[in-house]
């Protein structure tokens, strides 16, 4: 089966589990690209500090229990101390990307939330030692300072970004303590497809359907190399971000 009619059928079946009762469509770049340009942008923008499309990810990550992180950050011009709740899974560890779906968003506006059985307060947001705080069933509370605005490790890190590759499709690329990593989106939706790329990992099998590949994955600069749609088409080189800090 030729690579574009491969990925096509990952993401339409993709689609389809997610969507429901939304009609599963096959990705036709040239003619959908106005319209995925447009959502992918809306997406970036709704989370996102300034201009940089990774920022929606940044900040310093720790585990909370329940099999979630929190990724706090102080950023005076993105609205001050924030806390995102994002769902991961039991192994993760410092270090690791932190990408996973949103559960809640603790700010200035509103401070507190429950999630996975945690009660969660974000406490000091006017002063200059913000922090949060969770709190089991069981009455243990556990307190988290925020970075301090203004320094490194208030971009946390691992940092992220995400880039176009051809054929509908965004790669999210992380760089931090555990080395290089990638996974691959539809820029319209947001489907996750294909599977990741790491260090221990460093290239797609072929029933991926494309290809994708990290050179220098143990390097000072490595690159992911991508060939969304076959049939002769030059593959794309993305350089992935330098890590924030180094530990």
């Amino acid at each position: 089966m030729p690579i574009a009619i491969a990925r096509r059928s990952v993401l339409t079946a993709a689609t389809a589990a997610l969507a429901g009762a939304l009609a599963a469509t096959a990705v036709v770049p040239a003619a959908t690209a106005s319209a995925a340009t447009a959502r992918t942008t809306a997406r970036t923008v709704a989370g996102a500090v300034g201009t940089d499309p990774g920022a929606r990810y940044a900040g310093k990550a720790v585990a909370i229990g329940g099999n979630m992180v929190a990724v706090l950050r102080d950023d005076p011009e993105a609205g001050g101390p924030e806390a995102w709740i994002r769902a991961e899974s039991a192994h993760w560890k410092p270090g690791d990307a932190y990408m996973s779906r949103v559960l809640a968003k603790l700010d200035s506006t509103h401070r507190t939330a429950r999630q996975g059985g945690l009660s969660l307060e974000l406490t000091g947001v006017t002063g200059s030692a913000p922090a949060l705080g969770v709190r089991t069933a069981a009455g243990s509370t556990t307190t988290y300072a925020l970075p301090k605005a203004g320094t490194p490790d208030a971009r946390g890190c691992t940092i992220i970004k995400e880039a176009p590759v051809g054929a509908g499709t965004v790669a999210v690329l992380s760089n931090g303590p555990t080395g290089p990593q990638a996974f691959f989106e539809d820029a319209g939706d947001g489907t996750r497809f294909g599977g990741v790329v790491d260090r221990a990992r460093p290239a797609l099998p072929a029933s991926a359907g494309f290809v994708a590949r990290i050179v220098s994955p143990s390097g000072s600069a490595p690159v992911l190399v991508t060939d969304m749609e076959g049939g002769g088409h030059p593959a794309t080189t993305t350089a992935f971000p330098k890590p924030g800090c180094v530990r």
